[in-house]
C-alpha cells in the first residue's frame, strides 16, 4: 500500500496538470485527504482547508471549485485503482499533453530553418523545408521529455521504490525483501562508455561490500541486443548477468510482478487516448506542418522562389 507521502505526490500532480490549481494549492489540498476515496467523495463547493489547530487557511475558489469537479466526474483520478496505477496515467497524461502543446506552439521563426541544410539536402518546396524542421523540433522536445516521464515512471511505479539521497550517484533505491537494492538507470542499451562501466563496476562492489544489491538498469532493450554498452557490460561488469537489469527486466522488478512491462504500456496507451481522443499524434504533427507550411507561403511565396527568398532573407 502507497503511503501518505505517495498519495498526496499523486494528488498534488493531478491537481495542478489536471484541475489547473497553482502548485503551492494544490500541495495544500492534497495534504488533507489519506485516501483516493476520501479524495473522490469531498465536495468541493464547500471545502475549507484547516490547519491542525482549527485556524482556516485556505478556501477553495469558484473556478478550482468546479475544476475539482469535473477531475472528480473525469475517471482520471480512479479509487479502483491503486495510487502507483494512477500516478503512472498522471504522468503520461501530461508527457503527451505536452508534446501537443509544443507543436501547437510551433511557428516558422522558432524553427528557425538552416540554410545549409535546406541546401545540403536540397529542400526545394516550403513544405519539405517546414516538414523536415518541425520534425527535428519535436524530435528534440521528445527526447528531453521522455528522459524525465522514464525517470518518474520508475519512482512511481512501487511503493518500495525512493530516491536516495544526494550526492550518492544512485537514481533508485528499491526495498525488496528486507534487502536494498541501489539501481544506476540508463535510457537505452547505447548509454555508457568503457570508463562509465568500470566505475559502475566498483560503485555496485561497494554495495555489495555493504550487504546490499547493486545494478546497472537500461530502461528497454535486450541482453541480447548488439550495442555497444552492453558488449561493455559483459567485459568490464564481473558477474554482469546478476548485476544489470534490462528492459522489461528492470521494469518487472521495480513493479514486483513479472507482467508489470505489459500492465505498464497498457496503462501508456490508454493515458495517450485520454488525452487525444480520437486524433493521433502523427495527425497532430502533420497539423502543425500544415499551418506552419502555409504561414510560410504567406511570408515568402510558394514554390523554389519562395525557399530562395526565405534563404536570401535569412542568410
Amino acid at each position: 500500500m502507497a503511503s501518505l507521502e505517495q498519495l498526496h505526490e499523486m494528488l498534488a500532480f493531478v491537481l495542478e496538470k489536471e484541475a489547473r490549481i497553482s502548485k503551492r494549492r494544490s500541495l495544500v489540498v492534497a495534504a488533507h485527504f489519506a485516501s483516493l476515496d476520501e479524495f473522490a467523495l469531498f465536495d468541493p463547493s464547500r471545502y475549507e482547508f484547516r490547519s491542525v489547530s482549527g485556524i482556516q487557511f485556505l478556501t477553495l475558489r469558484r473556478g478550482e471549485a468546479e475544476a475539482l469537479r469535473e477531475l472528480q466526474h473525469s475517471g482520471l483520478v480512479n479509487p479502483a485503482l491503486s495510487v502507483q496505477e494512477n500516478y503512472v496515467a498522471a504522468l503520461a497524461r501530461d508527457f503527451t499533453r505536452r508534446q501537443i502543446e509544443s507543436i501547437k506552439s510551433m511557428t516558422l521563426d522558432r524553427l528557425s530553418p538552416n540554410p545549409f541544410l535546406i541546401r545540403s539536402l536540397m529542400l526545394v518546396t516550403p513544405r519539405e523545408l517546414v516538414a523536415l524542421n518541425v520534425y527535428m523540433l519535436a524530435t528534440r522536445s521528445i527526447v528531453t521529455s521522455m528522459g524525465y516521464l522514464v525517470e518518474k515512471l520508475l519512482q512511481s511505479s512501487s511503493d518500495t521504490v525512493s530516491k536516495p539521497p544526494k550526492g550518492t550517484g544512485w537514481d533508485l533505491v528499491k526495498v525488496k525483501d528486507g534487502r536494498r537494492h541501489w539501481i544506476q538507470s540508463k535510457s537505452g542499451p547505447n548509454d555508457m562508455d568503457k570508463d562509465q562501466v568500470i566505475y559502475w563496476a566498483s560503485k555496485i562492489q561497494e554495495k555489495v561490500g555493504e550487504g546490499d544489491f547493486g545494478y546497472i538498469g537500461v530502461t528497454y532493450g535486450k541482453r541480447t541486443t548488439p550495442s555497444i554498452s552492453i558488449g561493455l557490460m559483459r567485459q568490464y561488469l564481473p558477474k554482469w548477468q546478476m548485476r544489470t537489469l534490462i528492459g522489461r527486466e528492470l521494469w518487472d522488478f521495480i513493479g514486483d510482478d513479472p507482467d508489470y512491462h505489459n500492465k505498464l504500456f497498457a496503462a501508456l496507451h490508454t493515458a495517450a487516448q485520454q488525452v487525444l481522443g480520437t486524433n493521433t499524434f502523427g495527425a497532430e504533427i502533420e497539423g502543425g506542418i500544415g499551418r506552419i507550411t502555409e504561414e510560410f507561403v504567406r511570408r515568402y511565396g510558394d514554390g523554389p522562389a519562395g525557399v530562395q527568398r526565405y534563404v536570401d532573407e535569412i542568410f
